[in-house]
């Protein structure tokens, strides 16, 4: 089974507050996420945050989570899209990740604006409960119809029951349209290694503080990725 991507994800306020090895933390990862809403400051302090982490020669995955899934910040469409086109100007991402229904207009302008050869994650959170998967199903066809390049689902579990619900689900969904799926919450970090095998696209892990309940180190997953998949 090939083995996900790995994917660093980074909440930082500015450049001042990134560890000074940022670059070798992020090496075992395939790309690195940037929470513009951590960002604290103006635009021009997300500009040079993420010009600086481009240099650790990783691609970068921006994502400007809005407040009701988990956003670190309060901030409307407007002040969302001026950050994207800022950063656009100076770097250009890999990828984008806005919410598929929390946000569904800044999801429709970032498909419509995003720089050429940007892939877009439309992504649902739910760190309450399991939504179920036909809520699941639901969500990724409509990204899909709506034209993003992959769906992204992180919803809690509670139990082995509900994480093999997300499992089973993820493998027979990704044989039609691109998913990363991740169980969040205590008993959610199994599947951060095991989703893959499953299907998913990628999975997360931090190089200091957690961004989501169960997020694993990216040094302690990314081993655990090579020992299970095939390069």
């Amino acid at each position: 089974m090939p083995r996900p991507n790995l994917i660093a994800a980074l909440a930082y306020p500015n450049t001042d507050a990134l560890p000074a090895d940022g670059a070798a933390r992020v090496g075992p990862a395939d790309l690195v996420e940037v929470r513009l809403d951590a960002v604290e400051g103006g635009n021009e302090v997300a500009v040079s945050l993420c010009r600086t982490i481009a240099g650790w020669d990783r691609p970068l995955l921006l994502t400007p989570r809005s407040p009701g899934e988990g956003g670190m910040r309060e901030w409307g469409m407007g002040e969302r899209q001026a950050m994207l086109l800022d950063v656009w100007a100076a770097v250009t991402p890999v990828g984008v990740d806005v919410e598929l229904r929390d946000s569904p207009k800044l999801l429709e302008w970032t498909l419509a604006h995003r720089p050429h050869g940007t892939e877009v994650i439309a992504s649902y959170h739910n760190f309450d409960q399991f939504p179920g998967v036909g809520w699941l199903e639901v969500l990724a066809l409509e990204a899909q119809a709506q034209g993003a390049d992959r769906f992204k689902a992180a919803v809690r579990v509670d139990g082995p029951a509900e994480m093999a619900d997300l499992a089973c689900w993820t493998r027979e969904r990704s044989k039609h349209f691109s998913l990363i799926t991740m169980a969040v919450g205590e008993q959610g970090s199994l599947s951060r290694v095991m989703n893959g095998i499953f299907g998913s696209w990628a999975c997360y892990a931090h190089i200091e503080e957690a961004t989501a309940p169960g997020q694993l180190p990216v040094q302690e997953l990314g081993p655990l990725l090579e020992r299970f998949y095939v390069s």
